[in-house]
């Protein structure tokens, strides 16, 4: 199924960190940084083409080794929430390129409008996003991204999210059966505001302490 959750108990050690209310802005950073570092390591499993091998020489004799080919690999963090996602898993592919997009939602129609679009013109065959979004919950913001990744010619695009609502797993499963989207938790409903409930509140906001 293209939502993938997550059965690692340290993501599930720091999405409960995130859910607290009682937790800091710094803390909540932390946490969603882990929580992206580690989706990451389990979603670049699964993604074909992105690694070569070659040989190399120890101290002791030549063998064949494989490595991942990071020039091929977009991180695209939606801001502003997204950034707090970003640093753990540059550390783990510090030649990857980074593309932020950003979107804000209209409070009223929840419609997603653009202020920031700095993707790639030209791309390869191999080139392979990593859209790190933390929550997905009317799957308004991510459709959008989605669609621009594949104008450009790309069908290697995964989604890196803490939370998805029940409501956008059954609208992005329908519409992207060819995308992976990892997730450490599916929550259950959104309120009229379209938050997702329980959730863990404006993700943009705790991370930045506004």
């Amino acid at each position: 199924m293209p939502v993938i959750k997550t059965k690692n108990d340290l993501i599930e050690n720091w999405l409960s960190i995130a859910r607290d209310k009682k937790t800091n802005s710094e803390q909540f950073r932390a946490a969603m940084d882990n929580i992206a570092l580690l989706l990451f390591a389990e979603a670049i499993n699964d993604v074909k083409g992105l690694s070569s091998r070659t040989y190399i020489k120890t101290p002791l004799k030549k063998i064949q080794v494989r490595y991942l080919e990071q020039k091929n690999i977009y991180l695209i963090p939606v801001l502003r929430a997204g950034l707090s996602m970003l640093q753990g898993v540059k550390m783990l592919v510090p030649e990857a390129k980074v593309a932020h997009v950003g979107l804000y939602r209209n409070e009223t129609t929840l419609e997603p409008h653009w202020y920031l679009d700095k993707l790639p013109k030209k791309i390869t065959k191999r080139s392979t996003f990593f859209i790190l979004e933390p929550m997905l919950a009317t799957a308004g913001t991510i459709n959008q991204v989605i669609q621009r990744i594949i104008i450009l010619g790309s069908v290697k695009i995964v989604v890196i999210s803490a939370l998805i609502s029940e409501q956008a797993k059954k609208k992005l499963e329908q519409r992207y059966p060819m995308i992976n989207f990892y997730v450490a938790a599916i929550d259950p409903i959104l309120n009229h505001k379209g938050y997702i409930v329980p959730g863990l509140g404006d993700a943009g906001d705790r991370a930045f302490n506004m």
